[in-house]
């Protein structure tokens, strides 16, 4: 009998071995963080519905109701420059284990958010800069993680958010500087993707600003065996077991956003939780809340972007 076991048991790790998958795709998934990229200009938010108050940015100062568009700003890390571009952190905060049909859910909470207006504000006062933050305690909503193939899937996370928007003179007038805080909801991002990893995304005891002061204050919990924004796909064949999301490539000219071999860069948008399908790209979305992140999706005719290299400037 013992006999038995075990050559039922080679022949289950040697099916293993030859089916390409690996050893923990059935595995639960562990909490962790999952790092952003912004895609610069589609993300925004509208102060039509909530105004910014009459004198506000100076005595006699008109009601500001206009939107203000954004890009990402890298971390404030330490060591420092060790996450590259990203810009955005989202905490899971519970192991997430699969049921018989493949589904699982976890906690998430923004961490981290670090981002600027693409250009500055006009109000009758003067030009602003204008950078976001989190601010204080960060709601909690629940991210479903559907287990469509053995090595990843797709997930449905809404957001939700306490911000800081912080405006700043461009003169350089430090008694002009004015802050004010807002609640966002964001619905589901389209695109939304994840895959299993064997190696760590990003090394131990990294430490990033999360209260948007410029310097970093708490350590990154330990890397999973999850990585939300790049599809299985790129796990098959003879590629490595380390899928790696969307990256920023700086060249003398321009910086563009690579994807592994075999995926093109997609953007995936949440939209404010009213829009009227926050399920679809940009074009879905309402006007007032927006923010789209890089993913790595496979390059498909159905998905194909113009230009799978594209530039976060335009």
């Amino acid at each position: 009998m013992k006999a038995l076991i075990r050559s039922v048991a080679l022949i289950a790790i040697v099916a293993a071995l030859l089916s390409g998958a690996p050893a923990f795709a059935a595995d639960a998934i562990h909490n962790g963080v999952d790092l952003w990229m912004t895609v610069a200009g589609f993300a925004q938010t509208s102060f039509a519905d909530q105004p910014i108050p009459a004198g506000f940015f100076c005595e006699g100062s008109q009601p500001f109701t206009g939107t203000v568009k954004f890009q990402g700003v890298p971390f404030a890390t330490e060591p420092a420059k060790s996450l590259g571009g990203m810009d955005t952190a989202v905490r899971r905060l519970d192991d997430a284990v699969f049921n018989e049909k493949g589904e699982a859910t976890t906690r998430i909470q923004l961490m981290a958010l670090s981002l600027a207006s693409v250009k500055p504000i006009e109000t009758s006062c003067g030009k602003y800069d204008v950078a976001v933050s989190l601010a204080g305690e960060q709601p909690v909503t629940t991210m479903k993680i559907f287990r469509t193939e053995a090595l990843g899937g797709t997930y449905s996370a809404p957001l939700s958010l306490n911000v800081k928007a912080v405006f700043t003179p461009v003169d350089g007038t430090k008694s002009a500087r004015r802050e004010v805080t807002r609640r966002i909801e964001l619905g589901p991002g389209s695109h939304s993707v994840w895959a299993y990893v064997q190696a760590p995304q990003y090394p131990a005891s990294i430490k990033i600003d999360t209260n948007g002061d410029g310097k970093p204050d708490t350590v990154l919990p330990a890397s999973s065996n999850f990585v939300a924004g790049v599809s299985p796909a790129v796990l098959k064949g003879n590629a490595p077991a380390r899928p790696h999301l969307a990256a920023s490539l700086s060249t003398d000219t321009s910086t563009v956003i690579a994807c592994p071999a075999g995926q093109c860069a997609y953007q995936s948008c949440h939209c404010s939780s009213t829009s009227t399908d926050p399920y679809q790209s940009s074009s879905g979305c309402g006007s007032d809340h927006l923010h789209c992140i890089w993913t790595c999706v496979t390059c498909t005719t159905q998905f194909q972007p113009a230009d799978p290299y594209l530039n976060p400037g335009n």
